[in-house]
């Protein structure tokens, strides 16, 4: 665990509920740079950031940058309450990797209910990623990233929906994303009709009312159907292959192409890629051990022979972008190409990524 902190009553706080939680002894941060020095330049990753809220300047970028550095990471807000109440203190202890679970029934009830107003209201944010086509560099799709409104900065999806899953509320969180995004992208310019990605767990995809569901969180914005992409994630193993395919054909027939979410390195799952998904995304894990791995790139290299489109995550330089072409990799998301966005933001970001790629080709 990180503490980006100059309280020193928060820190003493924090550091003594963590401990008496039994989690490992946190490492105190006081500046951005620090942060910067620690995570983002020594690549070294972390577990989990507690920032200090309402004093310290904290850029939504440098939290996109942490979340790039390691996208399994917790980023919260620390404040008074959280070091010192009760609830803070049960908060603090998931944090820290002690995962003790409190069996309160009332307080799981008002968390519930906290989460399911959240997303009634407007604590759910979403920003969109762009994905780039390798060999064109054109804007191909982009990516639906939730986010949970908060101060300072708003927190990144492990923060809440491994509790919202936890409280059975997977398929509204779901269903907010879906109606979001379909509004957001039909707000774009008409010159830009590209699909949007959502991401949907196992045991939701695989309801046999799916098709019908994602259909009434369309019928609002009048999102084409064709448009809206599933990503299936890896939080829950899908244990019925038959079932599963049954599911992807009824999803490519309504319009939805379905994508497997995250492969890694000699991933249990690979016996799903025999299913019919429209592409697989290559987690960053993989992707980042591509110049430096054989066994990574002959697995990349085996999957672009059976003719999967791939979509690789995680980009951040030219180097390993020319890698990807090389390999056969389709499709590119990550910081090289662009941040995750307001949907606002997308047109002016792809006039510039237009334009730059245009530059480049004159000279």
């Amino acid at each position: 665990m990180l503490i980006l902190a100059q309280d020193e009553t928060l820190i003493l706080a924090a550091t003594n509920a963590v401990a008496q939680l039994g989690g490992p002894p946190p490492t105190i941060l006081r500046s951005e740079a620090e942060v910067l020095a620690a995570v983002v330049e020594s690549q070294s990753g972390f577990a989990h950031l507690l920032l200090q809220e309402g004093e310290l300047p904290i850029e939504q970028s440098l939290v996109d940058a942490l979340a790039e550095a390691s996208p399994a990471a917790m980023i919260s807000p620390l404040t008074a309450e959280s070091a010192l109440s009760e609830d803070g203190a049960f908060l603090l202890g998931l944090l820290s990797g002690t995962r003790r679970v409190a069996h309160d029934a009332n307080r799981a009830s008002r968390n519930s209910s906290r989460l399911q107003a959240g997303l009634q209201g407007d604590n759910l944010l979403l920003r969109y990623q762009p994905i780039i086509h390798v060999h064109s560099r054109r804007l191909i799709m982009v990516e639906a990233l939730a986010r949970w409104r908060s101060e300072p900065v708003a927190l990144t999806p492990v923060n809440f929906i491994p509790a919202m899953e936890q409280m059975g509320l997977s398929r509204p969180l779901a269903a907010a994303v879906t109606r979001i995004a379909a509004r957001d992208l039909s707000r774009l310019p008409g010159h830009m009709p590209i699909p949007v990605s959502v991401n949907l767990p196992a045991p939701e995809l695989d309801k046999r009312d799916v098709v019908a569901w994602l259909g009434q969180q369309l019928r609002r914005s009048r999102f084409p159907r064709h448009r809206l992409m599933i990503e299936l994630t890896e939080t829950a193993p899908v244990r019925d292959l038959s079932r599963m395919a049954r599911t992807l054909r009824r999803l490519r027939a309504a319009g939805h192409g379905v994508l497997l979410d995250d492969l890694v390195l000699d991933d249990p799952r690979q016996r799903l890629l025999r299913l019919d998904f429209a592409g697989i995304k290559l987690d960053r894990s993989l992707v980042l051990s591509l110049p430096r791995s054989a066994r990574a790139r002959n697995q990349v290299h085996a999957m672009a022979k059976r003719g999967l489109v791939m979509t690789a995550e995680g980009v951040s330089s030219p180097a390993l972008f020319r890698t990807l072409r090389f390999l056969g990799v389709a499709r590119a998301q990550g910081f090289l190409m662009g941040r995750p966005l307001p949907v606002a933001a997308l047109p002016a970001w792809n006039n510039r990524w237009r334009g730059a790629q245009a530059s480049k080709a004159s000279t």
